[in-house]
């Protein structure tokens, strides 16, 4: 009868420590479920970098068919739109600014509403027109708030 009780106990103290170690298992699992998902969800910054670069992409070609002001208007609308709310300061600031940047472009590329083709091409044209140093400042100023970009974003 002790050996039976003994063996009972024994059998009941096995199968505890299993279900704990399952349970501990299980628990362990699904920790590392959770983080792996956090550390796959692109932050605020990395959300807002990739989607300006599909909207880039869509503005370089998108002056093939309308003009060069109409095209910016579009990028900078869309970028404007994008959620910021859980960015660092520092980085949505750069950003603005980045966009504000494109904006003051817009007075020199209006004056070529016919200008049709790859947008780097049109800037290439837009750099050997009497427009030239006022451009070139402007686009200074689009890659210098760039650089603020990158650097924010570090």
């Amino acid at each position: 009868m002790k050996t039976k009780i003994l063996l009972l106990i024994c059998v009941a103290l096995g199968c505890t420590l299993s279900c704990k170690e399952s349970k501990e298992n299980k628990e362990t699992t699904e920790t590392e479920a959770v983080i792996e998902e956090v550390a796959s969800t692109p932050t605020c910054i990395e959300k807002i970098l990739a989607e300006d670069g599909t909207y880039g992409k869509e503005r370089n070609h998108a002056c093939e068919t309308i003009s060069l002001e109409e095209t910016i208007n579009k990028y900078t609308a869309q970028i404007r739109s994008l959620d910021y709310t859980d960015c660092p300061e520092a980085f949505t600031k750069a950003f603005l600014d980045h966009i504000t940047a494109w904006d003051s472009i817009v007075p020199v590329t209006s004056k070529y509403p016919d200008l049709r083709g790859e947008m780097h091409d049109l800037f290439d044209e837009i750099e050997q027109s009497a427009d030239s140093m006022e451009f070139k400042e402007r686009l200074a100023l689009i890659w210098s708030t760039w650089e603020a970009v990158e650097a924010a974003q570090k």
